[in-house]
């Protein structure tokens, strides 16, 4: 059979809970409040450097998307002529 509880045991133990989460809540906001304290002003710095076989793999790219997208244009011109012509 289920303990049965009285309403004052029920608000006592709802207290507790919440008296708890406000104290894990203070914790958390503090913990958080400690790291940006110690990470304030110094960025992570990432390594922008290019190497040769990067550089050229990038300029690949590049060459390959400008005639992508010359292609593209140049095919939508063509059906916008057979459609305001044909």
């Amino acid at each position: 059979m289920a303990e049965v509880n009285t309403r004052k045991a029920y608000r006592e133990a709802q207290e507790k809970e919440q008296h708890a989460a406000r104290a894990r809540e203070a914790k958390r906001v503090e913990v958080e409040k400690d790291y940006a304290r110690k990470t304030k002003g110094k960025p992570e710095i990432k390594n922008a450097r290019f190497d040769e076989v990067t550089f050229r793999k990038v300029n690949s790219l590049k060459k390959r998307l400008n005639w992508a997208i010359g292609i593209v244009l140049g095919l939508l011109v063509i059906v916008f002529l057979v459609l305001y012509f044909g």
